[in-house]
């Protein structure tokens, strides 16, 4: 795959539906792990075409450091990931009346 951001591009939009339907209400089925399941197809395959297209494109004496590089980054890509969750999380909750978010809905 050469365009490898049109998969996060496809989280992004998946992350407004859910963001959409855990506020309005409007989907509570069975069929909603559908979208979980590809989510995770998602998440996956940028994670494994990342690695392939830094195997294949970098120059041999390059591509230790890429793939070290790749991995840090990777790991603050969740920690950026699960501390943004935190603000997403409290955000739905105020919206739904919940109490016991952990921090406040800057919004």
């Amino acid at each position: 795959i050469t365009m490898l951001w049109v998969m996060p591009m496809l989280q992004l939009v998946n992350l407004c539906i859910f963001w959409s339907i855990s506020v309005n209400h409007f989907w509570y089925d069975y069929s909603l792990l559908i979208m979980c399941f590809v989510v995770g197809l998602l998440g996956g395959g940028v994670y494994v075409q990342g690695y392939n297209r830094i195997n294949a494109d970098m120059p041999k004496e390059l591509r230790e450091f890429a793939l070290s590089s790749a991995s840090v980054a990777d790991s603050v890509g969740i920690l950026v990931a699960d501390i943004s969750s935190l603000f997403i999380q409290s955000c739905i909750y105020e919206r739904n009346g919940i109490d016991g978010a952990v921090v406040n809905c800057p919004l």
